[in-house]
C-alpha cells in the first residue's frame, strides 16, 4: 500500500495505530526502512527463524529515500525479484509526483494506493471532542469549522495553545491561517503546484 497526500494528513499517525494492532493483536513484527538493500538482508534473516510471523515493511517519504539509495533495490523489494510471504509493504508520500511510474503503475509493486486528504469535519469534531473533553458545543462546532483544511499537528496547535497556554482563540487561528498561506507559497510569491499524480512529469 503507497498512501499519498500533503504533509500533516495523518499518514505516520495511521501507521502507527496499524503498527500497534499488527504486534498486539497478531503477535506482527515491523519493519521500518531506510536502506532498502539491508532491508532485503534483515527479511531474509528473519524469515529463517520466523517463518510464519506477521510482518509490516514501511518506507516513510518513499521518494526522498529513493533518492538517497536509488530505485533498484526497492524496485527488488517490491517486485517478484525478491519475495517472501506473509509481508505487506507500507510506504508514504508526499509527492507522488516524483516517484518513477514503476512503483505507481505497476500492481505487483503497489496494489493499492491510498490519497489521505487533510481530517475532514467529522474528524476535527471527533479530534476535539477527543482531546478537549471539556468544550462546550458551540466552541466545539466553532473550532471545527474554523480549522477547514488544517492538519493534524495544526489541530493540536490549536488545543495547545488556547487550552494550555489561554491565548486569545481569534489571534491563534489569525497565526495559524497566517502560517498555513505563507507554506502554500513558493519563493517567488506564487502558489505552490499541488502534489498528486496529474502532475506527474514522468
Amino acid at each position: 500500500m503507497l498512501m499519498w497526500g500533503p504533509p500533516g494528513s495523518g499518514k505516520t499517525s495511521a501507521i502507527w495505530q496499524m503498527s500497534e494492532i499488527l504486534i498486539k493483536e497478531r503477535q506482527g513484527a515491523v519493519i521500518f526502512i531506510q536502506d532498502p538493500q539491508v532491508a532485503i538482508w534483515c527479511l531474509t534473516a528473519l524469515r529463517r527463524v520466523e517463518n510464519n510471523r506477521p510482518i509490516v515493511t514501511v518506507a516513510e517519504d518513499l521518494d526522498a529515500l529513493v533518492q538517497m539509495h536509488g530505485e533498484h533495490h526497492f524496485l527488488a523489494l517490491y517486485d517478484g525479484e525478491f519475495q517472501l510471504d506473509n509481508v505487506v509493504h507500507l510506504a508514504t508520500t508526499n509527492y507522488p509526483d516524483r516517484l518513477d511510474r514503476r512503483f505507481v503503475d505497476r500492481p505487483s509493486r503497489f496494489d493499492t494506493i491510498m490519497r489521505i486528504g487533510m481530517p475532514t469535519l467529522d474528524a476535527r469534531l471527533a479530534y476535539f471532542s477527543v482531546k478537549e473533553p471539556t468544550l462546550d458545543k458551540d466552541t466545539l462546532n466553532r473550532w471545527s469549522i474554523r480549522t477547514e483544511g488544517y492538519s493534524v499537528a495544526h489541530l493540536r496547535e490549536v488545543c495547545i495553545a488556547i487550552q494550555c497556554f489561554n491565548q486569545d482563540e481569534d489571534e491563534v487561528f489569525e497565526r495559524l491561517d497566517k502560517m498555513k498561506r505563507l507554506i502554500q507559497l513558493n519563493s517567488d510569491g506564487d502558489e505552490r503546484e499541488s502534489a498528486g499524480f496529474l502532475n506527474h512529469k514522468g
